[in-house]
């Protein structure tokens, strides 16, 4: 998530704007303040259609103490992420804006299946009956979030 929309992240050597057409407003902020500091940045928006090879060359030409944001739907920010995972960058060089809702993976902490939620907070698991509450704890190994038995 954008942590802060109104200021770049102080101290990096260049700004990465990414985006696809729906998320590339939400980015003018930053891309206008890096202007007027006249800081190095490179703005990107890339379609759907847009090709693996083009995008993984486009990661794979930045250099260190690069600063990424990524601003779009779900899936085109899922897809980003992994595209500047295998170039090298870490969960610290980015941040990330979803545009509108997002599926989230839920891994049920009784009976440890999955299922996918949206903006949901409690749910009842579908395997096990189990109400959950759907935490902000997110598993990496898991790539899901998970969901803690719920105390009313």
């Amino acid at each position: 998530m954008i942590q802060d929309h109104s200021s770049l992240i102080e101290g990096k050597r260049k700004f990465l704007f990414c985006a696809d057409s729906e998320g590339a407003r939400s980015l003018y902020i930053l891309v206008r303040q890096a202007m007027d500091e006249n800081v190095p940045f490179d703005f990107q928006i890339f379609s759907e259609e847009s090709e693996e090879g083009f995008v993984d060359e486009w990661f794979s030409q930045q250099k260190m103490g690069a600063y990424l944001y990524i601003s779009g739907k779900a899936d085109f920010v899922k897809r980003m992420q992994g595209e500047a995972i295998k170039a090298g960058f870490s969960e610290h060089d980015w941040q990330l804006l979803t545009i509108g809702s997002a599926k989230k993976r839920l891994v049920c902490c009784t009976c440890h299946s999955e299922s996918e939620v949206e903006d949901e907070t409690h749910v009842t698991c579908i395997h096990c009956g189990q109400e959950l509450e759907v935490s902000d704890h997110y598993s990496r190994r898991l790539d899901a979030y998970l969901g803690y038995v719920s105390i009313k």
